[in-house]
């Protein structure tokens, strides 16, 4: 799953990059955060034939580390997970609600092609929810294309925004 509010056109090339052999999804509203509650991602979720989520991890999620091929292995050898593999649940702050709306709002401004006015609303989002780094990430995405959609992602460009509290 890619998170881009910007379309399939800009996450293209990243799965492609990744020579997936998996369909992709794109996600362009944050539907999936707003139903699972993350902030950030990657993330990593294992869901059963019936639709029940086994597995959660929030944040951080990365198959090519072995605690986490380990879970996804355990569980496609035996689906049912041990509870101690089970990761915490993430709390979500009081304003992350009002942060969801602000986005929406965001999004809606941006598709009407008012730009300047959807970042003032996601800026406000990000306010209320500083640790929102989906709504964070979809601003600088917007405003910076050349350090998302080159080449690489520039993390360090991201790095340096963070420390000045952008």
């Amino acid at each position: 799953m890619a998170l881009d509010l910007q379309g399939a056109d800009k996450a293209r090339p990243f799965a492609e990059k990744a020579k997936a052999t998996y369909t992709t999804v794109v996600d362009e509203e944050n539907l999936l955060g707003q139903l699972y509650g993350f902030k950030a991602v990657p993330n990593g979720f294992l869901i059963d034939e019936q639709g029940i989520v086994q597995y959660k991890k929030l944040g951080g999620f990365d198959i090519r580390k072995g605690e986490f091929a380990d879970i996804v292995d355990k569980w496609v050898d035996s689906p049912g997970l041990d509870e101690s593999l089970q990761a915490a649940e993430t709390e979500l702050s009081e304003g992350h609600s009002r942060a969801i709306d602000l986005f929406r709002e965001g999004l809606k401004l941006y598709r009407q092609g008012s730009v300047d006015a959807a970042v003032v609303e996601w800026r406000r989002g990000v306010e209320l929810e500083p640790d929102n780094w989906v709504i964070r990430k979809q601003i600088w995405a917007v405003q910076h294309p050349d350090r998302f959609y080159a080449a690489d992602v520039d993390f360090d460009w991201q790095k340096e925004q963070i420390a000045q509290g952008l």
